[in-house]
């Protein structure tokens, strides 16, 4: 322990830290967030979860996905103000097609509600998604276009097209709060070799309350990180230089098969609201002509919570957690409905029991 702490705090007291913040302010990046009343805006909160791993029953594997949503300073006129809804696929293998599976199923929904809003059935101003815009997708995707996972990728990426087309076309901006921001586009943007501290953790300490850093478009993202490549390749250790390549080829990916992906922005912010630990927040943005990046990242801040996200968001991951009580509710709808099929009340036991029968207390079973 004494060890690793030693290595943190020699990274967290290098020069290069101490000299972050100018770097940016020379480059004018660094910018205040507006205070005084917010803007009245219309929006809607999204978060899905999923079982990881999912139940192994005898008959397969059940993956579980939960979708919330919650409007936000407006009635919506044809949706529910807040609802959650419950997605089940039962497979034999491909267990880690779970998360991808959950984006399918976030994407379509916002694709429905901005049809909605383009055929004049809602009225919103900005979605705000629990995660990110831009797809994650593995970096040598557009080399294998053939089994069940491209299929499944391929789709997340052609709804990700559709969602940006409609946004585009009514005018409704898009925010992703990435919570886990692991990337490292500070030290990029602000061309600092050796830097391996994370933006979430970088922008913690640098920023002051009420304030953000324009990190630019990923299309720049990518340019930059070839760049810097470029400029500082024999420097780098080679674990830092793989890393790099990879989210260079993964950025690429995407850029040439979405093709409103360069629009997505990123940004980070320190909400002035008192937070624990006063952590910032990355996102990421589509911005609209009613709503630009300055703008939303000024709402953002507004409704920002203690934990250092949007109360929205807060409030939808409370929404669509997935407790024991729920998995054994699914697990007995599952085991009624093959009882009804197979009318054999033995095989549809078996089938919707779990492999592990030690795994019981997770979700307990009713015959």
């Amino acid at each position: 322990m004494a060890q690793e702490a030693k290595r943190i705090a020699s990274i967290a007291s290098s020069e290069k830290l101490r000299k972050i913040r100018s770097k940016l302010e020379s480059q004018k990046l660094i910018f205040k967030i507006p205070r005084g009343k917010p803007r009245k805006i219309c929006s809607v909160a999204l978060d899905t979860s999923f079982t990881d791993p999912p139940l192994e029953l005898t008959g397969g594997k059940l993956i579980t996905v939960i979708r919330s949503h919650i409007f936000y300073g407006c009635k919506p006129r044809k949706t529910p103000r807040a609802d959650s809804k419950g997605f089940l696929r039962f497979v034999q293998e491909f267990e880690d097609l779970a998360k991808v599976y959950s984006k399918i199923i976030e994407r379509k929904f916002v694709v429905e509600l901005l049809e909605d809003v383009k055929k004049g059935r809602e009225q919103l101003d900005l979605v705000m998604i629990d995660g990110e815009i831009f797809p994650r997708i593995p970096p040598a995707l557009r080399f294998r276009r053939h089994g069940l996972m491209s299929k499944l990728y391929l789709k997340y990426l052609d709804l990700t097209e559709k969602m940006l087309e409609l946004a585009d076309e009514t005018d409704v901006a898009i925010a992703g709060i990435v919570k886990r921001a692991y990337g490292l586009d500070i030290p990029i943007i602000a061309n600092i070799p050796g830097l391996n501290i994370n933006d979430k953790a970088l922008a913690t300490y640098i920023l002051n309350p009420g304030e953000w850093i324009d990190l630019k478009s990923y299309s720049e993202i990518a340019c930059r990180i070839e760049e810097f490549i470029r400029e500082h390749e024999n420097e780098l250790p080679k674990s830092t230089l793989r890393r790099l390549r990879e989210r260079d080829r993964w950025i690429v990916g995407v850029l040439e098969y979405v093709d409103r992906a360069p629009d997505v922005e990123l940004a980070v912010y320190k909400s002035s609201t008192p937070t624990f630990f006063m952590l910032a927040t990355k996102v990421e943005l589509f911005i609209s002509q009613r709503l630009l990046k300055g703008d939303i990242v000024s709402y953002l801040s507004s409704i920002t919570g203690i934990n250092g996200v949007p109360h929205p968001i807060d409030l939808v991951d409370s929404m669509c957690r997935i407790t024991p009580d729920l998995l054994q509710i699914f697990q007995q709808q599952l085991y009624k409905e093959l009882m009804v099929r197979l009318k054999d009340r033995k095989l549809a036991m078996s089938l919707a029991g779990l492999i592990n029968p030690e795994k019981m207390y997770r979700i307990g079973f009713k015959g």
